[in-house]
């Protein structure tokens, strides 16, 4: 639930690629017009202002004016941190790292706690609470004016996009897909059929309806691109883990079950406490010649220096502070959270690209075959392998925080001492794991990029009237948590399709048939 854009670079970058409309001053109007970010600077019990009863942390929670919207649907707020994750934010500091006022501003490099998408009541701002909430579609429990059109079908499966020629020009007129009931549907487009399915999910249903990198041995071949599928980027994050001293304040529950029932009061009641916390609360973002620059001189030394970010004030890696003992994510893997931290050290500009492809067809249907590639590029193990040197800097100096103390517990300086290199790789490709930032496997770029999918209106390549609308098309992943940018993309989908179909008399509802 952390809302971060990312370096206006990035965007700046998207251009460059050759897609005109994508530069970070464009971007940033539908970064605001999304954001309805909750002012913590307003009175308490102001609609747009802090939760009554939440303890502000004023120091953390300032922000940059111009860079952010606050009519948007999507709620952005400052919520809850726990006096731990201060002293990750003062120990970074400490080592070096500027403190950041706003890492959504002017600048993303620097350590602060992190703005998130959760509501002023403590729950979270989904997209789908966002866009679809009852006060989005429904006035005085009928439908708004032009919302009648929208509807939902819950538990349905698409099997692919229909595509017929006319006058020799492939159309995407509709698409097919199986409900709960397992029963089949055809839905067809009265202008065009968008596709937002995710980087793993639009180029399956792609493939499936034909149009792919090569022809599918049982799948009618309709149409070429051999970027579909390809270019799969994710962030991929390593974990130091330590145990906190006996005084520290990490969770608010000490380990004692009696401390339970007020949080669930503070939480229930007031939308406060450790319950409304997001787990990742602060983060810094930082360039490798600033934290390592011995190893930066050793790789330009050696030829092996690859630098994927997007400019000087674009960050190589992100470090994430985490109350608990977590691996693998999402994974909390000790009886008493409250007695231990955890950083994550994220990996921002893999050098290394994976693939998704599809199988047979496998208990009714085709199967997503997603090959992520990690560590195909040796350079991206190495990063990482720095981030546990500097993971172990920065948990070096919260060990002298009375709110963290601590002792790394895992992967432990005896077993994996930072002068052999040899094991912290191992250790990097044993516990890294995904953090769900899956990108550009239908790729934006110009017609002259063999790897494109769809041109800079999101339009695929060869194929009218069919879009595709999702974190798929993201050039190159950026430096960020890939949730903000998607948001932001559909937004200008948005305006773009309007724009589009603006001399188009308005159309009448799909039609919808059962097969």
């Amino acid at each position: 639930m952390m809302y971060h854009r990312g370096p206006a670079s990035d965007y700046d970058e998207w251009e460059l690629l050759g897609n005109p409309g994508w530069s970070y001053n464009e971007c940033l109007h539908y970064f605001k017009k999304a954001e309805g970010l909750n002012d913590p600077n307003l009175p308490k019990g102001h609609p747009k202002g802090p939760l009554t009863n939440r303890v502000r942390k004023p120091k953390y929670e300032q922000f940059e004016p111009e860079f952010h919207g606050t009519e948007g649907p999507w709620q952005i707020s400052f919520h809850h941190l726990f006096e731990a994750s201060e002293g990750f934010i003062r120990a970074n500091v400490a080592e070096g790292v500027p403190f950041n006022k706003d890492l959504n501003g002017s600048s993303t490099i620097g350590v602060n706690k992190v703005q998130t998408f959760i509501q002023r009541n403590a729950i979270r701002s989904s997209a789908a609470r966002a866009y679809l909430g009852p006060d989005r579609l429904l006035q005085d429990g009928k439908p708004k004016p032009n919302r009648g059109h929208v509807r939902i079908v819950y538990g349905a499966h698409i099997v692919r996009v229909l595509i017929q020629k006319r006058r020799g020009v492939k159309v995407a007129i509709g698409a097919e897909f199986i409900d709960a009931n397992h029963d089949m549907h055809k839905v067809m487009a009265v202008k065009e059929v968008l596709l937002c399915a995710g980087a793993f999910g639009s180029p399956h249903i792609l493939m499936a309806s034909g149009i792919a990198p090569e022809p599918h041995r049982t799948i009618p071949h309709i149409h070429t691109l051999p970027g579909i599928g390809r270019n799969l980027a994710d962030h991929l994050g390593v974990p130091v883990n330590f145990r906190a001293s006996p005084n520290a304040h990490v969770f608010g529950t000490r380990g004692r079950f009696y401390h339970i029932p007020k949080l669930l009061w503070d939480y229930e009641v007031h939308g406060t406490g450790p319950i409304s916390s997001q787990g990742a609360e602060s983060a810094c973002f930082v360039r490798l010649e600033d934290i390592a620059p011995e190893f930066v001189a050793r790789e330009k030394a050696n030829g092996t220096w690859q630098d994927r970010s997007s400019g000087p004030h674009a960050p190589h890696i992100e470090i994430l502070f985490t109350p608990g003992y977590f691996r693998h994510h999402n994974k909390v893997l000790a009886p008493d959270p409250d007695l231990y931290y955890t950083l994550v050290g994220l990996l921002l500009n893999p050098v290394s690209s994976g693939r998704v492809t599809i199988s047979d067809v496998k208990d009714g249907k085709l199967q997503t075959l997603i090959d992520p590639n990690f560590f195909e590029d040796e350079f991206d193990t190495r990063v990482m392998a720095e981030m546990i040197r500097f993971m172990r800097r920065i948990g070096a100096r919260m060990r002298l925080d009375p709110a963290c103390g601590g002792i790394e517990t895992n992967p432990g300086v005896a077993s994996v001492p930072d002068d052999d290199e040899a094991k912290l790789q191992e250790y990097v490709k044993r516990e890294s794991s995904v953090y769900y930032h899956p990108t550009s496997t239908c790729r934006m770029g110009p017609s002259s990029d063999p790897l494109a999918v769809v041109d800079a209106r999101l339009n695929v390549y060869g194929i009218d009237r069919l879009r595709v609308v999702d974190a798929s098309v993201m050039p190159k992943i950026p430096a960020a948590h890939t949730c903000a940018p998607t948001i932001m993309i559909a937004e200008k989908a948005a305006d773009m399709i309007k724009e589009d179909w603006q001399d188009v008399s308005e159309a009448k509802e799909p039609v919808l048939a059962k097969l």
